[in-house]
Protein backbone atom coordinates (compact mmCIF):
# COMPACT_ATOMS: atom_id res chain seq x y z
CA UNK A 1 0.00 0.00 0.00
CA UNK A 2 1.29 3.33 -0.98
CA UNK A 3 0.00 6.78 -0.18
CA UNK A 4 -0.82 8.82 2.85
CA UNK A 5 -3.62 7.97 5.21
CA UNK A 6 -5.99 10.53 6.62
CA UNK A 7 -4.59 9.84 10.09
CA UNK A 8 -1.06 10.74 8.98
CA UNK A 9 -2.34 14.00 7.48
CA UNK A 10 -4.21 14.89 10.68
CA UNK A 11 -1.18 14.17 12.89
CA UNK A 12 1.01 16.29 10.62
CA UNK A 13 -1.50 19.15 10.70
CA UNK A 14 -1.70 18.94 14.50
CA UNK A 15 2.09 19.15 14.86
CA UNK A 16 2.34 22.08 12.44
CA UNK A 17 -0.49 23.87 14.28
CA UNK A 18 1.24 23.46 17.65
CA UNK A 19 4.55 24.77 16.30
CA UNK A 20 2.83 27.72 14.62
CA UNK A 21 0.91 28.67 17.78
CA UNK A 22 4.11 28.56 19.87
CA UNK A 23 5.84 30.78 17.33
CA UNK A 24 2.95 33.23 17.28
CA UNK A 25 2.87 33.42 21.10
CA UNK A 26 6.62 34.04 21.26
CA UNK A 27 6.44 36.68 18.54
CA UNK A 28 3.54 38.48 20.26
CA UNK A 29 5.39 38.52 23.60
CA UNK A 30 8.58 39.81 21.95
CA UNK A 31 6.63 42.50 20.10
CA UNK A 32 4.99 43.77 23.31
CA UNK A 33 8.36 43.88 25.09
CA UNK A 34 9.88 45.91 22.25
CA UNK A 35 6.90 48.28 22.34
CA UNK A 36 7.36 48.69 26.11
CA UNK A 37 11.05 49.51 25.71
CA UNK A 38 10.29 52.02 22.94
CA UNK A 39 7.66 53.79 25.04
CA UNK A 40 10.03 53.89 28.03
CA UNK A 41 12.72 55.48 25.85
CA UNK A 42 10.22 58.00 24.44
CA UNK A 43 9.11 58.91 27.97
CA UNK A 44 12.72 59.39 29.06
CA UNK A 45 13.25 61.68 26.05
CA UNK A 46 10.16 63.73 26.95
CA UNK A 47 11.28 64.02 30.59
CA UNK A 48 14.78 65.07 29.51
CA UNK A 49 13.25 67.65 27.17
CA UNK A 50 11.10 69.10 29.96
CA UNK A 51 14.14 69.25 32.22
CA UNK A 52 16.20 70.97 29.50
CA UNK A 53 13.48 73.53 28.88
CA UNK A 54 13.30 74.25 32.63
CA UNK A 55 17.10 74.53 32.92
CA UNK A 56 17.11 76.99 30.03
CA UNK A 57 14.09 78.79 31.56
CA UNK A 58 12.35 78.57 28.18
CA UNK A 59 9.51 81.11 28.09
CA UNK A 60 10.78 82.09 31.59
CA UNK A 61 8.89 79.14 33.09
CA UNK A 62 9.41 75.83 34.80
CA UNK A 63 8.43 72.74 32.80
CA UNK A 64 6.97 69.41 33.82
CA UNK A 65 5.40 66.10 32.87
CA UNK A 66 1.84 65.13 33.83
CA UNK A 67 0.91 61.43 33.89
CA UNK A 68 -2.40 59.80 33.12
CA UNK A 69 -3.05 56.08 32.70
CA UNK A 70 -3.13 56.18 28.89
CA UNK A 71 -1.01 59.26 28.10
CA UNK A 72 1.57 61.71 29.37
CA UNK A 73 1.82 65.45 28.78
CA UNK A 74 4.74 67.88 28.82
CA UNK A 75 3.51 71.22 30.17
CA UNK A 76 4.92 74.70 30.82
CA UNK A 77 4.71 76.29 34.26
CA UNK A 78 4.67 75.02 37.82
CA UNK A 79 1.22 73.42 37.54
CA UNK A 80 -0.49 71.30 34.90
CA UNK A 81 -3.24 73.18 33.07
CA UNK A 82 -5.20 70.88 30.75
CA UNK A 83 -6.24 73.75 28.46
CA UNK A 84 -2.76 75.26 27.96
CA UNK A 85 -2.06 75.36 24.19
CA UNK A 86 1.67 74.78 24.82
CA UNK A 87 1.05 71.28 26.22
CA UNK A 88 2.56 68.41 24.23
CA UNK A 89 0.58 65.15 24.49
CA UNK A 90 1.82 61.59 23.90
CA UNK A 91 -0.92 58.93 23.77
CA UNK A 92 -0.04 55.42 24.85
CA UNK A 93 -1.48 52.66 22.66
CA UNK A 94 -1.26 49.21 24.20
CA UNK A 95 0.72 50.57 27.16
CA UNK A 96 -0.52 51.97 30.45
CA UNK A 97 1.05 53.81 33.36
CA UNK A 98 0.53 52.11 36.72
CA UNK A 99 -1.05 54.38 39.40
CA UNK A 100 -0.23 57.70 37.71
CA UNK A 101 -1.96 59.81 40.39
CA UNK A 102 0.40 58.56 43.10
CA UNK A 103 3.64 58.28 41.16
CA UNK A 104 5.47 61.34 42.51
CA UNK A 105 5.86 62.96 45.92
CA UNK A 106 4.66 66.55 46.14
CA UNK A 107 7.54 67.63 48.38
CA UNK A 108 5.37 67.92 51.50
CA UNK A 109 4.33 64.30 52.10
CA UNK A 110 1.56 63.85 49.52
CA UNK A 111 1.46 62.02 46.17
CA UNK A 112 0.73 63.56 42.76
CA UNK A 113 0.85 62.74 39.04
CA UNK A 114 3.22 65.59 38.03
CA UNK A 115 6.95 66.07 38.03
CA UNK A 116 7.96 69.73 37.70
CA UNK A 117 11.53 70.76 36.96
CA UNK A 118 12.65 74.05 38.51
CA UNK A 119 13.76 76.69 36.05
CA UNK A 120 17.51 77.34 35.83
CA UNK A 121 18.49 74.24 37.90
CA UNK A 122 16.43 71.43 36.33
CA UNK A 123 16.02 69.86 39.78
CA UNK A 124 12.70 68.68 41.17
CA UNK A 125 10.94 68.17 44.48
CA UNK A 126 8.71 65.57 42.83
CA UNK A 127 10.61 62.31 43.19
CA UNK A 128 9.21 58.92 42.26
CA UNK A 129 9.21 55.94 39.94
CA UNK A 130 7.09 55.70 36.80
CA UNK A 131 6.02 52.11 36.07
CA UNK A 132 4.63 51.14 32.68
CA UNK A 133 3.15 47.84 31.46
CA UNK A 134 1.70 46.49 28.24
CA UNK A 135 -1.98 45.71 28.13
CA UNK A 136 -1.12 42.37 26.47
CA UNK A 137 1.33 41.18 29.17
CA UNK A 138 0.82 43.16 32.41
CA UNK A 139 3.43 41.08 34.25
CA UNK A 140 6.39 42.69 32.44
CA UNK A 141 7.08 46.25 33.62
CA UNK A 142 9.63 48.93 32.87
CA UNK A 143 10.42 51.79 35.22
CA UNK A 144 11.88 55.28 35.20
CA UNK A 145 13.12 56.63 38.54
CA UNK A 146 13.37 60.37 39.09
CA UNK A 147 15.36 61.49 42.17
CA UNK A 148 15.59 65.01 43.61
CA UNK A 149 18.62 65.84 41.46
CA UNK A 150 16.56 65.21 38.34
CA UNK A 151 19.23 62.82 37.03
CA UNK A 152 17.05 59.79 36.50
CA UNK A 153 17.61 56.19 35.48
Amino acid sequence: MEGVTILEVLVTLAIVSIIASLGFFTYTKWQSQVQLLNVRDEMVSAIVRAQQLASAAADTRSWGIHLEEDRYIMFPGSFYNESDPDNVVWNLNGIRIISPTTTFTDGVGGRISDVVFIKFTGQTFNTGTISIVTTVDPIVTKTITIPHSGQFR
